[in-house]
């Protein structure tokens, strides 16, 4: 019954993949892969494709709305729990794993499969304790497990199939997810992750020619991740200038092994020298901020400075939405917010949360003319308030939060 992969001797082969995103993403990160020369297959929560090692590296340089990228290790079938013990030794763990590293198991369960197995836990540990014993019968001594900061971070899904289980194992390929830019550290209320707002912009289908405007923009996320859309700019610059080597895959032995070390470090200068050319030339007259509350506003410019260096090219304004004027330079452009709601609703000066998404459909309606206003709400009757024709609803999950992004033609 077992019918795992054989391991991918010829290290510039293609391998097996799995990219996760949030909920509602998943056809945006097709779409990227696609532009990156890789055909993915849309699946709950990411997309499965086939590449060759070195695209897939330099699709993760690249990614905006994946959270995370997992190399397939191999794949077996299970009648019961007690086979992955078995199935499991039969796996190539020394081309991710060497005996000084640490590690850590994960394991996802299916829908169906919860019903099967009582605890995930003792499916980890299962899978732990033939992973130690492979590498100690191959080298004398094994890998030990750290839950904090592992060397190395396998993922065993579950999947019910006809006649029992699929069992496929993975390598996380990056550690820290990948929507963690990191131009984030400091505090701050109500983040948006940064690859949902990713997908937000892609679903503006904004063409760049005209300003962006952030409304309320909180801590920034939204107006950043747009300024990267505009500039075509790799994600990874963030991370790359404060490491190098800030991904997983360089820790795994097919990696080390690889011819792809030099043209890895190759490829990290030249995202670092063309990252730092876009920035210099970010226009001034494209990207507008606004919000109500000064210590937000305080932390997006942070943000913006750790991100860019510079803040000069961002349009300022703290200001109530719905009491400020049209800032100046702003003109027929893309309108993109997440409104916020509960406590700082009474902070900017609403008691009644209806009122408030009223205000902002006037607002939108006077002000606004010519351009396009893309709202990203909780789903439910909230968004009646705003009292404008919607052209289009897009479902997303912000956490586990069902929303929609609403877009308003503003004749």
């Amino acid at each position: 019954m077992n019918n795992q992969r054989n391991s991918n001797k010829v290290i510039n082969d293609k391998s097996f993949y799995f990219a996760s995103c949030p909920r509602g993403c998943e056809q945006y990160l097709v779409n990227e892969l696609r532009a990156n020369g890789i055909e993915g297959k849309a699946g709950r929560g990411g997309a499965a494709f086939k590449a060759r090692n070195k695209a897939t590296v330099e699709y993760i340089l690249n990614a905006r709305i994946a959270s995370r990228v997992f190399k397939e290790v191999g794949y077996f079938y299970i009648r019961d729990e007690k086979q992955i013990y078995k199935r499991a030794g039969e796996l190539p763990w020394e081309d991710y794993i060497t005996p000084e590293q640490t590690f850590k198991i994960n394991t996802l369960l299916d829908g169906e499969s919860k019903e099967l197995f009582k605890s995930s836990i003792f499916l980890s540990q299962t899978l732990k304790d033939s992973l130690v014993d492979y590498m100690r019968d191959k080298f004398g001594k094994r890998p030990n497990v750290e839950t904090t900061t592992p060397t190395v971070t396998f993922l065993q899904r579950v999947e019910k199939v006809k006649e029992g289980c699929k069992v496929i194992v993975y390598a996380d390929m990056v550690g820290e997810s990948l929507d963690k830019r990191g131009y984030r550290e400091s505090g701050h209320r109500a983040p948006l992750r940064e690859n949902l707002a990713a997908s937000l912009i892609a679903e503006t289908k904004w063409d760049c020619q005209g300003p962006f405007y952030d409304p309320m923009a909180g801590s920034g996320t939204i107006l950043i991740e747009s300024i990267i859309y505009f500039l075509k700019l790799s994600p990874a610059f963030f991370r790359l200038k404060k490491n190098t080597t800030p991904y997983s895959f360089t820790n795994h032995p097919w990696f080390q092994d690889s011819n792809l070390v030099d043209w890895y470090f190759d490829k990290v200068h030249e995202v670092m020298t063309d990252s730092q050319e876009k920035i210099d030339s970010i226009p001034s007259d494209k990207f507008f901020y606004n919000d109500a509350d000064v210590e937000n506003f305080k932390l997006a410019r942070a943000h913006l400075l750790d991100c860019f260096g510079r803040v000069d090219f961002v349009n300022f304004n703290c200001e109530e939405f719905s009491k400020a004027s049209v800032p100046a330079g702003f003109e027929r452009g893309i309108i993109l917010f997440n409104p916020p709601y509960g406590e700082r609703i009474q902070a900017i000066g609403f008691e009644d949360i209806n009122d408030f998404y009223y205000e902002i459909g006037e607002t939108l309606k006077n002000n606004f003319k010519g351009s396009t206003a893309y709202i990203l709400t909780a789903h439910g009757p909230l968004r009646k308030n705003i009292r404008l024709k919607t052209s289009k609803k897009t479902e997303f999950l912000n956490g586990d939060i069902e929303c929609r992004l609403l877009k308003y033609e503003l004749m």
